[in-house]
């Protein structure tokens, strides 16, 4: 699909030094305060953001393409979206620009940070016009131009709670996000629960270290979650999102 770079075929060339593993286990928000105390005992908290409420807006073609990557289990999948911290978020501090890039299960992200300007919608946030994101994308991936699908639009809002643990060598990393939430960023002004949204996301560049693999005594599976798809799903319908 075309939502943002038209890239070759990756599978066979993404390598451990630019890139990571991603695992992901979804679970019930009433068992987050039992996993973070099982990780509190294993890894340290992240010294610089030990934890914080991230706010993101996702990209998508009018027939959810990037959905239906998640939705189909896609080898290869992109990811746009514009990534705001704080609560409440500061409209003029500043937003992340991420392109996010999946191979399987290993993962590369570029992002950029640049200054935001216009009037804050009704949820405080400013969300760009299409020539500004793509002269961004473009400053970001370093094309002189860039083939970015036309009719390409913010799709979904998401906020959640995050929790954040690094080993003392970073090269493992863990976050918990709950009281996850989205919002039509071009409907109503409201936060809506997205069901089944909580989820512990372990990165790494190799093997997990034998303290954090054992998570299936704890009840957890590792799944292709994806906030995104869910979110999707609780503003469009699953049904009518899944049919694109």
């Amino acid at each position: 699909m075309a939502l943002t770079l038209r890239r070759p075929d990756t599978r066979n060339q993404i390598t451990k030094a630019d890139s990571r593993e991603e695992r992901k286990y979804p679970l019930p928000a009433a068992r987050a305060a039992l996993l973070t105390a099982w990780l509190d005992a294993r890894l340290p908290r992240d010294s610089q953001y030990p934890l914080g409420t991230i706010t993101s807006c996702y990209y998508d073609t009018p027939e959810l393409d990037s959905y239906q990557e998640s939705a189909d289990g896609e080898f290869a999948k992109q990811k746009l979206r514009l990534r705001w911290y704080g609560d409440p978020v500061d409209p003029y501090a500043g937003v992340w620009l991420e392109l996010k890039s999946r191979d399987g299960a290993r993962s590369t992200k570029q992002r950029v940070r640049y200054p935001s300007a216009g009037v804050p919608n009704q949820l405080g946030l400013i969300i760009p016009e299409r020539d500004e994101l793509v002269r961004r994308l473009r400053d970001l991936a370093g094309l002189a131009t860039l083939p970015l699908e036309p009719t390409v639009l913010p799709t979904a809002l998401i906020r959640y709670q995050r929790i954040r643990w690094q080993s003392a060598d970073g090269s493992v990393r863990a976050s918990l996000d709950t009281d996850v939430r989205t919002s039509n960023p071009r409907g109503a002004p409201i936060w809506l629960p997205v069901p089944n949204g909580s989820v512990l996301e372990l990165k790494s560049s190799s093997e997990l270290p034998a303290q954090l693999a054992h998570l299936g005594r704890l009840g957890l599976r590792r799944t292709a979650h994806s906030k995104y798809a869910l979110a999707v799903e609780t503003l469009y319908g699953g049904e009518s999102a899944r049919a694109g």
